[in-house]
């Protein structure tokens, strides 16, 4: 053992620790062959044996059987079970896989598609995320570790974007089995195209049926756009994927439309400036007097992505007046994300956003104050900053000061404009400076113009990122309606898809679903034996499924957490799923919490029990 592990080992208090165990059956007889008598008291025993076995098939007493069985018996015993429907679909049994006299079981749910057809429990990202659980515990999977198991959809014409951009409605890419590519979202929220890798019809049943969009969806009709979807379909929302039905008021759903950090830096840096987007087409527009030509162009090139149009107008020195003033105008096309913006930045009239006191970033205040800051010099003093806010009330200048004061900047704030002191200035300067162009330098600070170069790699272009915004559902079940079958498609890699109402996950396929009752209780006796061989010290129940099936409970698994059960006698602890963890990323924080738990119940029980014979 290395230095290092043994560090290691120290720290979590798992050091090194001897045991004796039985030997299996098998070995036991392996051992005693020669000794006298061995042979007879089998030959005398096989006949009970059979007759016991024959009364036990005539009674068709399946748990009494099974709890009778060694781990071969046992295996082949589920390899072949028939017991419920389940063995109509599946390509192979999933029975367990690990250190068959662990300490350690962890009991999962049931086996999903890939699970199905490897053989083995806990593969794919669900596993390797597992994998990394163990870890964090210095476990690894097969030593002193056994894994073992227990054992959603859209309306037809609900429209999918695809790779290039247009839409399709998700019943036609179901009938048709499309194969191609379509919107998604990946784990850092950025949106890829990824291929479509499975279909599924299912019939509406009892399932309710909900209408998502949201707050800028534009409207068709006298609605706006979305989808109708069942109560139990997942979608994205900023505190991970959440079933239609358990969406609250408030929750911010993932749009499918974006911009790249960039673009939205500087369109928001705009629209704190002189930039604006109008009602009736949602197009950002904003102008330059022809001296500052240059820096229209400028930030146009930076927008590319938006389709900017650039052309020169007369408008009037003052209202009412000769119109003799030109200006470099710029437009951009019509853009989903910028009618997003528009919400946030737009009421009866224009306003604060909301998330600018925690969102407002060092990019995004160059492009303000390039647009709406000057710097005062006066001969024998300090160089003063401000930022003129007159297009703002006064009552939300709290949020904008609260944002500088995050970025260790302080203003005040009088008669339209935000002033700040000397060292204050400087600060400014020295933030922003790196995002401003020689053509703007004139508006730094002078000492930290000379000092601060301009750095064109912090103006790059990246992937568009999804944004956000505030969800509405209606429950139209009781609505009219012909269409009694739901569809929905399965992504690679990614599994979510973008809709007209929003981002949503993938349907479970038939064989990802939660076990039925019936099927449980079939398996149940399996499971029972499997521990009673295993005989581990703690059992880690991973998911809903698991836990309610092990506790004989229908709790959540938050009201289950951070508690010490018993399932036939073994200390039992209830964490998350993982596959349910790759879903909601901010609960991955709870699930440490549960593995630090356990590995504390573990050497509690280590201290408290003599080792195992």
């Amino acid at each position: 053992m290395s230095a290092r592990r043994e560090r290691i080992l120290a720290e979590l208090e798992l050091g090194p620790r001897w045991r004796l165990r039985a030997r299996p059956v098998a070995e036991q007889r392996e051992a005693h062959a020669d000794e006298p008598g061995v042979v007879a008291r089998e030959t005398e025993e096989a006949p009970a044996r059979r007759e016991a076995t024959t009364a036990s098939l005539d009674l068709d007493d399946r748990p009494t059987r099974i709890a009778r069985m060694d781990w071969a018996e046992l295996k082949s015993t589920v390899a072949a079970c028939k017991a419920c429907e389940l063995c109509r679909t599946r390509t192979q049994t999933v029975f367990g896989v690990g250190d068959e006299r662990a300490e350690w079981l962890i009991v999962g749910e049931a086996p999903g598609a890939e699970e199905d057809a490897r053989g083995e429990p806990f593969v794919g990202q669900a596993g390797r995320l597992l994998d990394s659980m163990l870890a964090a515990l210095d476990l690894r999977r097969g030593e002193n570790v056994y894994i073992a198991n227990v054992l959603k959809c859209l309306r037809y014409n609900a429209p999918v974007q695809l790779a290039d951009g247009s839409w399709e409605r998700v019943g036609r890419l179901v009938r048709s089995r499309y194969d191609g590519c379509v919107m998604s979202v990946d784990a850092t929220g950025r949106l890829v195209p990824r291929r479509v890798i499975g279909w599924h019809e299912s019939p509406l049943g009892d399932r309710r049926v909900f209408r998502l969009t949201y707050g800028s969806a534009k409207n068709a009709g006298r609605n706006p756009i979305g989808v109708q979807l069942t109560g139990d379909h997942e979608v994205m929302t900023q505190r991970g994927f959440i079933a239609v039905e358990r969406l609250e008021p408030g929750d911010r759903i993932a749009t499918g439309q974006g911009l790249s950090r960039l673009a939205f830096d500087v369109v928001c840096g705009t629209l704190l400036g002189d930039g604006h987007i109008a009602t009736s087409r949602t197009l950002l527009s904003f102008g330059h007097s022809t001296r500052q030509r240059d820096y229209a162009l400028f930030k146009a090139r930076l927008l590319a992505e938006l389709g900017p149009q650039v052309g020169e107008r007369f408008v009037a020195a003052v209202v009412g007046g000769p119109k003799a003033y030109p200006v470099v105008q710029v437009y951009t096309r019509a853009h989903r994300a910028l009618r997003i913006l528009r919400g946030e930045f737009y009421t009866s009239s224009k306003r604060v956003p909301p998330w600018i006191d925690t969102g407002l970033n060092e990019r995004m205040l160059a492009f303000w104050f390039m647009d709406d800051g000057y710097m005062r010099i006066r001969a024998g003093r300090q160089p003063l900053a401000e930022i003129a806010t007159c297009g703002f009330p006064e009552s939300e200048l709290s949020a904008l000061l609260t944002g500088l004061s995050r970025l260790g900047l302080e203003a005040t704030s009088r008669h339209g404009r935000l002033h700040f002191d000397v060292a204050n200035s400087r600060a400014l300067s020295e933030r922003v400076a790196p995002y401003v162009p020689p053509l703007m330098r004139y508006k730094l600070h002078p000492e930290v113009a000379e000092g601060v170069r301009f750095d064109p790699d912090r103006l790059r272009p990246g992937p568009s990122e999804v944004l956000y915004d505030e969800v509405q559902v209606e429950d139209v079940t009781e609505q009219p309606r012909t269409d009694r079958t739901f569809f929905c498609i399965d992504v690679e890699e990614t599994h979510n898809f973008v809709t007209s109402g929003g981002v949503v996950h993938n349907c479970r396929p038939p064989g990802n679903r939660n076990p039925e009752p019936f099927e449980v209780a079939q398996c149940a006796p399996h499971l029972v034996r499997q521990i009673e061989l295993i005989r581990p010290q703690l059992i880690l129940a991973m998911g809903r499924a698991a836990a309610q099936t092990l506790l004989n409970t229908e709790a959540s698994i938050a009201s289950l957490r951070g508690r010490v059960f018993r399932y036939q006698g073994v200390p039992t602890i209830v964490s998350y799923h993982p596959a349910y963890l790759l879903r909601n990323l901010p609960d991955k924080a709870k699930a440490w919490e549960d593995l630090c738990f356990a590995r504390a119940t573990m050497r509690e029980l280590k201290t408290a029990d003599a080792p195992r014979a």
